[in-house]
């Protein structure tokens, strides 16, 4: 699969394009051979998951504890991967709790290999924004996975409250879309 890739550059972008996407409907059948298969064969089906094409989908569902010492939380996040452009979710106002529930995609050519998500918890006030806390996820774990969710903890400055402040997040490496039908 490895060589068929780095043919692409040479043909045509449409004969590329169609072969890579059938390339990629290998990956949900690789993450699953690194899940049941011996640790000889980890290496080569990580390599493999390496050079494929596919998407990274990232849903905050909700926030636990982000309580400010002033003020009402309208809390949001801002989710970034390398130099990209930032990913926002809407901000919900008056909760300590915020249930967002929202997903934003990423396509790439191949996996963004030593890539890290990074997310942003923050409240918009009056005065500006406070930032409640921040996570970063290394994303070649989610690449090898398959998907990667639960409970994880904001790092934030002030830990006076002796509060743990929680996203729940759920992370997909796949070959398709949110918005791709099944057949």
């Amino acid at each position: 699969m490895c060589l068929l890739k780095h043919s692409w550059s040479t043909m045509a972008i449409e004969i590329a394009r169609s072969q890579s996407m059938i390339a990629a409907e290998a990956i949900p059948i690789l993450q699953m051979l690194m899940k049941t298969c011996p640790p000889s064969f980890h290496e080569r089906a990580d390599s493999l998951l390496h050079c494929l094409p596919g998407c990274l989908t990232v849903t905050i569902k909700r926030g636990n504890n982000l309580k400010q010492a002033m003020g009402a939380t309208n809390a949001f996040c801002r989710l970034t991967i390398g130099s990209g452009p930032p990913r926002q979710t809407k901000v919900v106002n008056h909760s300590t709790g915020p249930e967002w529930k929202e997903g934003f995609t990423w396509a790439f050519d191949v996996p963004p290999k030593g890539q890290k998500l990074h997310i942003i918890c923050k409240s918009k006030n009056t005065f500006g924004k406070t930032t409640l806390g921040r996570v970063t996820i290394q994303i070649d774990k989610v690449v090898t996975e398959g998907i990667y969710s639960g409970l994880f903890s904001l790092n934030h400055d002030s830990k006076k409250d002796g509060s743990s402040r929680t996203l729940e997040i759920e992370i997909i490496w796949s070959n398709r879309t949110e918005n791709d039908e099944s057949i």
